[in-house]
């Protein structure tokens, strides 16, 4: 800090301290000792002034060195509890990291970003990891870690971190496909509605942390421009300290020089003079030129250093002043960050605060409306499947009422053509009947024609025995078709019964491990707590009440936590009773399977029996068909012959008509 003339001035104060041994050759004179003794008594005199002055800077700046030893004193004690807070906090986080690392994505860590400073654009995680490494976790831990510890703690909260990122997405991901998943009805409206309103409120909610890690990131930039000029002003300070230093050997070394003259001057002469005068012949002017163009030399060296020591003077109040106001800011920097009260009680924690209570109250009610959803879901699936067995069911008599009327119709044609023809064929009886020599051939048709209503009626009756047999086997079906759809729904209500047990077990292990989480952060607690117990620097009141607020803030974290353990212990109460319902319902429904699984097996052997049945019915069924066929065979061989023999009737008529005729006219 000190200005580009002062190497000149050095050099001519250097240049006037040289011995007279080094100068140009002058003759020795009685004047020349006593001027030079004149000049080195009143450099002598200035300098002991200035000395006396730095020495009292030194001193006051020896005891604001004290002041600040023990103060350091104090802050090392605090900055080794927090190193070891630090390496406590590490090794769980890598405990914590190694369970976690399995489930690193990448792609999910290009997310949001803060900017910086300088324009550059940093990712939110690089971000924080940068910020809690280079802050030491405290305000006062200013140690440099090394390299290898950095790249271990910067693994382990990327692994956090990132672990963090993956629950975030797959919650998202999840969420996504449970909505698309959802019907297209009011309900999943208004639930879509509120998701998207919550997923909404929820970016807000990390757009507004973002925003304080910014600001705790200027805030910390902040603070290490104030410690870097702290670390200037000492700097500075040290420089003038060896400045000092110099000038009092250099003091010291015109003492010295002082004393040589004085033991080589004559005691006799009085109190020399300052300065020549001019009108003395015995000196050369030029010698007397020297001198007095060294006095000013002198003159003006002693000015421009007075006026440099008032400069650096100037200069080291002002750095003390502004290293007190940096310091007072650190302090109140450091008690706001601290004031849990001011920040538990400032409007964006009640608003954050508001917001996370409305959001959970939300997901609350969504999750009640998404179960009743679920259970609407389920009764509509099983009534939609009771109706279609139904469907079904009431169609299989109206298909067999079908059946049964078509084939009334093709026996009701078929009757009506042997009704037909029993008719031709009576007709024709009786004209054959009127004949002679056709009595045995009408008594054969007579007896065919009595003997074909029986063989009918038979056949009918059969046909009416297969149709029961048939309805009765369709109906079998049916019934065996709804027992195992109940069957099924059965065992579906046990798998949902056993993936629910298997999400309150991890629930229960979930708040478990969350009972061990608060209670390593109440362990913490205590150890912040007993840290700042032990920085404290005030006077003994406002350590006894700060002592007092430590308590009753451990007090109410502990009361805060022995609620939450409460409450957790109520819900882990409520999922093993959930269990051992659950439990219950699956004997229940394991019961109730193995019952229609009896019932089942039953309907199954029935089924068998009446295959069988079933079976012959259609193998006699086969045999009255082939048997009706034989006798439609022999009845149109019958009508063949009948058909021959009414020719040979009619052809014989015929000719006996002929015959009488040819008779009749004979006799004529």
């Amino acid at each position: 800090m000190g200005s580009t003339g002062e190497p000149d001035r050095k050099r001519r104060l250097s240049d006037s301290f040289v011995s007279p041994a080094k100068r140009p050759a002058l003759p020795p004179s009685s004047d020349d000792k006593k001027l030079d003794f004149a000049v080195l008594k009143y450099r002598n005199q200035k300098l002991s002034e200035q000395l006396a002055v730095h020495k009292f800077e030194y001193h006051a700046l020896e005891g604001k060195f004290d002041d600040l030893k023990q103060k350091q004193k104090a802050h090392h004690e605090t900055q080794d509890l927090a190193n070891k807070s630090w390496e406590h906090l590490v090794r769980d986080l890598k405990a914590t990291s190694v369970c976690k690392s399995g489930f690193q994505n990448p792609s999910c860590s290009a997310g949001p970003s803060n900017v910086s400073t300088d324009g550059a654009c940093i990712p939110k995680d690089k971000d924080f990891l940068s910020r809690l490494v280079e802050t030491g976790a405290t305000e006062s831990s200013g140690c440099h870690l090394e390299n290898h510890v950095h790249s271990s703690t910067t693994d382990v909260l990327q692994n956090i971190l990132f672990s963090s990122n993956d629950s975030w997405h797959a919650n998202k991901k999840s969420l996504l496909d449970l909505f698309a998943a959802l019907p297209e009805n009011e309900r999943s409206r208004e639930l879509r509605t509120t998701g998207t309103e919550l997923s909404l409120q929820l970016n807000d909610a990390i757009q507004e942390l973002s925003d304080l890690h910014l600001k705790h990131r200027r805030l910390t930039e902040k603070h290490h421009e104030e410690r870097f000029l702290n670390a200037r002003s000492k700097a500075e300070q040290k420089r003038l300290k060896e400045e000092l230093a110099s000038a009092v050997a250099e003091l010291e070394e015109s003492n010295h020089k002082l004393a040589v003259l004085k033991a080589q001057g004559d005691p006799t002469h009085g109190t020399p003079i300052l300065f020549p005068t001019l009108g003395n012949k015995s000196l050369p002017e030029d010698n007397v030129r020297d001198k007095q163009k060294e006095l000013q030399d002198l003159e003006a060296c002693h000015k421009e250093f007075m006026d440099l020591i008032s400069q650096r003077l100037v200069e080291i109040r002002r750095l003390h002043e502004d290293r007190i106001e940096i310091l007072n800011k650190l302090s109140t920097f450091q008690n706001t960050l601290m004031d849990f009260k001011s920040i538990s009680s400032s409007k964006a924690f009640q608003v954050l605060k508001d917001q996370l209570q409305k959001s959970q109250a939300e997901l609350d009610h969504c999750r009640t409306l998404l179960e009743k959803l679920q259970v609407n879901k389920d009764k509509m699936i099983w009534q939609e499947r009771e109706v279609n067995v139904k469907v079904d069911l009431s169609g299989i008599p109206h298909r067999v009422s079908l059946n049964c009327e078509s084939s009334i119709a093709v026996l009701e044609q078929n009757r009506q053509k042997v009704v037909d023809e029993k008719n031709m064929l009576a007709l024709k009886l009786e004209e054959s009947s009127r004949e002679p020599g056709r009595n045995q051939i009408i008594s054969e048709f007579k007896a065919l024609v009595s003997s074909l209503p029986g063989e009918m009626g038979a056949m009918q009756t059969e046909l009416s025995k297969y149709k029961d047999d048939a309805s009765e086997l369709h109906s079998l079906r049916a019934e065996v078709h709804s027992v195992s759809d109940i069957l099924a729904r059965k065992e579906h209500t046990i798998n949902e019964s056993l993936c629910r047990s298997a999400h309150a077990g991890s629930e229960i292990r979930d708040l478990r491990s969350r009972i061990c989480e608060l209670r390593q952060t109440n362990c913490e607690l205590k150890l912040f707590v007993e840290m700042y117990k032990r920085d404290s620097t005030d006077s003994r009141d406002l350590l006894e009440s700060k002592d007092r607020e430590y308590c009753e803030w451990a007090h109410v974290h502990s009361l805060k936590s022995s609620l939450d353990e409460s409450r957790l212990e109520r819900r882990v109460k409520a999922a093993i009773e959930a269990e051992a319902m659950s439990q219950q319902r699956l004997a229940s429904g394991e019961a109730e399977i193995a019952e229609l699984r009896g019932k089942m097996e039953s309907a199954r052997r029935d089924i068998g029996s009446l295959s069988e049945l079933l079976k012959s019915k259609h193998e006699e069924g086969e045999a009255y068909l082939s048997e009706i066929e034989s006798i439609g065979q022999a009845y149109e061989d019958i009508q063949t012959q009948n058909q021959q023999l009414l020719q040979q009737i009619i052809e014989r008529d015929d000719h006996n008509t002929k015959s009488n005729w040819h008779d009749g006219l004979s006799k004529w």
